[in-house]
């Protein structure tokens, strides 16, 4: 089967209306070249039967008064088209006869033309009276010399039309090889193996550029999804390391517990580390999908003081294990529109960059307040707090500051921003009244009092 081809298509339609054009224009010039030739050779008749009538005497009765020239003298070249020649007198005797013309009758009417054949040749007859009435006069053409005449105007015409047919194809074919390179250069960075830059540049023809616009948008969209993949495979495995650890350290306990009812204890905990981990990945699973806070099921108004506080509760172990003090401030006005499972993700890995950073009996502080507006989460450490160096990079992905501790990746700011930018919120970094790092969630504040949300106050 043969592929279609635009090249051959957009050659075959133009060659088509220009055939379509070019006959039109041939049709036109040969009605036009006819028409004229016509008036040309009529205009002859009419006035060679004037200049008869001029050399009329005025007394048509008196013998011999005009003597017509003979038709030797008529003209110098016997090949010289000359129109035939009958005149009559006002009772129509003939005064005047032609051997060409065959015997016209005697029409005594108004002045016209009208066509007849004689011996096998058609005639071109103009018939008319003088201005007295005295002399009645035919003169007439063989149409065959206008045919000629009309040949001969029109080959050198016709030919020249029929030459630019010839050449139009070519041309034709060779300016739309040239018009289309654009397309086969797209065509080649196409098929590449990797688009490294728009395809939509100042050389893009402007019939093209929708085409490339929207090639481009595409792949955009593409990068963008694969983007987002690799982030939530990323920031799943960040933030699956303690749910695994704590699942992994249930089972270890259950497995080495005598006791039923410890077992019993230590196989629920794991349970609900696995709901965890379960709810962790669908979260970071939308995260990684959403771009707009509308899209998330469970996006409402709630109290960002809840979200503290169940995060303070799963990070309790932890901190009594090194003596760690937690403590929660709040002044009531704290409802925001967000969704409590990915805020809960946000406070959870600032709460845990707070304990990894924060010594053996220190501080941890959570502050939840709002002002003009805003509702503000603020995470306070006893740690070394941030370099001055460091601040700017901080939330960029896989960056981890100078003096981390612990196995992180880099990952829990980036995490903790991303979903900050979801609710229209930010992160801001300084060091706190404690004496360590200091992490704020600036998000807009939330009229109105918020639904209850299990698990929190």
């Amino acid at each position: 089967m043969i592929r279609p081809s635009l090249n051959r298509r957009l050659v075959l339609r133009l060659v088509a209306g220009i055939v379509l054009v070019w006959s039109i224009a041939a049709g036109s010039v040969a009605w036009r070249s006819l028409h004229e030739v016509d008036e040309i050779f009529d205009q002859m008749l009419v006035r060679t039967a004037a200049s008869v009538f001029a050399v009329m005497p005025d007394d048509a009765g008196r013998p011999g008064a005009v003597r017509l020239p003979d038709r030797k003298l008529v003209g110098s070249d016997d090949t010289a088209q000359r129109p035939a020649i009958v005149l009559r007198d006002a009772r129509g005797a003939r005064l005047v006869d032609s051997a060409e013309l065959p015997a016209l009758d005697f029409d005594p009417g108004a002045a016209h033309f009208h066509s007849i054949t004689h011996d096998g040749r058609r005639w071109r007859v103009f018939q008319r009276w003088d201005a007295q009435h005295r002399y009645w006069i035919q003169t007439g053409a063989p149409l065959d010399e206008r045919d000629e005449l009309m040949r001969k105007l029109l080959a050198p015409a016709l030919l020249g039309l029929l030459g630019l047919l010839v050449l139009v194809p070519p041309i034709v074919f060779a300016g739309l090889r040239s018009g289309l390179k654009p397309l086969r250069r797209l065509t080649r960075q196409l098929s590449s193996r990797a688009i490294t830059a728009p395809l939509t540049d100042a050389r893009v023809p402007l019939e093209l550029a929708p085409f490339t616009e929207a090639i481009d948008q595409l792949v955009e969209r593409l990068q963008r999804s694969l983007e987002h993949e690799r982030r939530f495979t990323a920031d799943a495995a960040h933030e699956l390391r303690h749910p695994l650890a704590a699942l992994r350290l249930e089972l270890d306990l259950a497995g080495g517990s005598d006791e039923a009812a410890a077992r019993g204890l230590h196989l629920r905990r794991a349970q609900e580390a696995l709901d965890r981990m379960q709810r962790l990945v669908a979260q970071l699973l939308l995260l990684a999908r959403v771009e707009k806070l509308a899209e998330l099921d469970d996006a409402g108004p709630l109290r960002l003081v809840g979200v503290a506080e169940a995060a303070l509760r799963d990070a309790s172990e932890q901190a009594a294990a090194r003596s760690i003090e937690l403590s929660l401030d709040h002044d009531g006005n704290d409802f925001v529109l967000g969704s409590p499972g990915l805020l809960g993700v946000l406070v959870q890995n600032l709460l845990d960059n707070a304990l990894r950073h924060t010594p053996d009996h220190g501080q941890v502080n959570l502050r939840v307040g709002g002002h003009a507006g805003r509702v503000v989460l603020q995470v306070s450490d006893s740690g070394a707090g941030f370099a001055e160096d460091d601040i700017a990079r901080l939330g960029e992905r896989f960056h981890r500051a100078e003096g981390s501790v612990g196995e992180g990746s880099g990952l829990g700011l980036s995490i903790a921003r991303a979903i900050a930018s979801l609710h229209h919120g930010e992160l801001a970094f300084g060091r706190s009244a404690l004496g360590g790092a200091q992490v704020s969630v600036n998000l807009p504040h939330q009229a109105g009092a918020a639904p209850h949300v299990p698990g929190y106050v």
